[in-house]
């Protein structure tokens, strides 16, 4: 995970497997929007990770802090950010070299560390393991959550939404774990556009026969909480794998959520776009 600084003084949060390599084409102006209207932008802060999906997970984190707090990432100000002191412990020191007549042509970093703890409280769910096409997570996604009992009237609405999303091309992540949510799945297999399928357990030693394609065509992701050990869903998997889709989701539609039920009381707590089909 990665933050640059662009000329007109705006922070841009990404996350990449080659950071060298990733800075260079920013400053060619192949890199995001964002960046390439706000050219030359300067390097200012980065964390390493084993995976590029817990990277994708931070860099989605940061994405939504005001500017002071990454400001306070940026400087070290550690103090200044309770929430992310309850979920980590981070030692960050580095040493960039930064060539003005050649772009980004060398990244040397000396007696860097990025030491991440996790402790009883923990801020945010992460990706535990995955099967498929993980660039998928850089894409645009909307969340589609729905709870087991829906009124008849809501059923063909859900259906209807599924197949504009599928003609749209756009991005669902979901359990696909309730009746409505499988019969959304099954709209969306039947097009091209990108899926991700989040589980409440640990990934199944024996995949589904509809997922094989997909999976080949780069276009379904399979993502999940837990270890294999996990191999039962049950109501507190369920709000976990609920949390992780989400924490990843840029916006979220619920089909219908249960008066008093655990995906009302869910979405309480979240401060994203929600679309609510009934």
């Amino acid at each position: 995970m990665y933050i640059l600084k662009c000329s007109d003084g705006s922070y841009y949060v990404g996350s990449t497997n080659n950071l060298e390599l990733r800075i260079a084409q920013h400053q060619l102006g192949e890199g995001a929007n964002h960046t390439r209207k706000r050219l030359p932008v300067e390097l200012v802060y980065y964390e390493e990770y084993p995976r590029i999906d817990t990277a994708f997970y931070r860099e989605k984190q940061v994405q939504r802090w005001r500017r002071e707090k990454k400001e306070a990432l940026i400087n070290g100000e550690y103090d200044n950010l309770p929430e992310l002191a309850k979920a980590y412990s981070i030692r960050h020191s580095e040493n960039l070299s930064f060539d003005n007549n050649s772009g980004f042509d060398k990244l040397s970093q000396h007696n860097s560390v990025v030491e991440l703890v996790e402790t009883t409280v923990v801020e945010t769910t992460s990706i535990k393991e995955s099967l498929g096409n993980t660039d998928l997570l850089k894409l645009p996604k909307t969340a589609f959550l729905c709870s087991r009992q829906v009124p008849a009237s809501v059923v063909l609405k859900c259906y209807d939404w599924a197949i504009e999303q599928r003609e749209k091309g756009n991005c669902v992540i979901s359990g696909f774990h309730s009746q409505i949510e499988k019969d959304v799945l099954h709209y969306l297999l039947k097009g091209k556009q990108p899926i991700i399928l989040a589980l409440a357990r640990g990934l199944k030693e024996k995949l589904e026969p509809e997922f094989v394609k997909p999976l080949e065509q780069g276009r379904l992701l399979i993502i999940t909480p837990f270890d294999k050990s996990v191999k039962r869903v049950n109501s507190q998997t369920a709000q976990t794998r609920n949390q992780l889709m989400t924490s990843l989701a840029d916006q979220i539609t619920i089909g219908y959520a249960s008066p008093g039920g655990q995906l009302e009381e869910l979405l309480k707590g979240i401060d994203k776009q929600i679309h609510k089909i009934a």
